[in-house]
């Protein structure tokens, strides 16, 4: 049970509407603040990038940020589209840090339901292409 909303869809909810104030209090501020999406939510990425044409907002205001291993398809996506994308390595004490991992684990279950399929046949086929003879054969120069 969470402590705080009753399900995952209430939590991102109120992330994305939260995200949305401080995109909103930025175009009003003329670009002064910066927001960093730290969410393995596809969906709360890409509300995130609406609402900077929502708010005509241009510049590096928004980046984001996922745990590494975790949604690596979205992180290269929002690289190669030009977005600053950064993953994040926990660092600490076992006891300190394994609590935090297991609670994203928990969190990001649902996306082994939601996607986590299409990222598991992108790492496949990224495994294949890299298994390849042909990819590893030497190149003659």
């Amino acid at each position: 049970p969470d402590p705080i909303h009753e399900t995952i869809e209430d939590t991102h909810n109120t992330y994305d509407e939260a995200v949305e104030y401080l995109l909103k209090k930025d175009a009003e501020n003329n670009g002064k603040i910066e927001v960093m999406v730290a969410s393995h939510n596809q969906q709360s990425i890409e509300k995130a990038i609406q609402l900077t044409h929502k708010y005509n907002i241009d510049g590096p205001v928004l980046s984001f940020a996922q745990l590494l291993g975790m949604s690596d398809n979205l992180t290269n996506t929002l690289g190669t589209n030009g977005y600053r994308a950064y993953k994040y390595t926990p660092y600490g004490e076992v006891h300190e840090v394994i609590p935090y991992l297991l609670r994203r684990a928990q969190e990001n279950s649902g996306m082994l339901k939601n996607g986590g399929s299409s990222e598991l046949v992108l790492l496949l086929r990224e495994l294949k292409r890299r298994l390849k003879p042909s990819s590893l054969q030497r190149r003659s120069a």
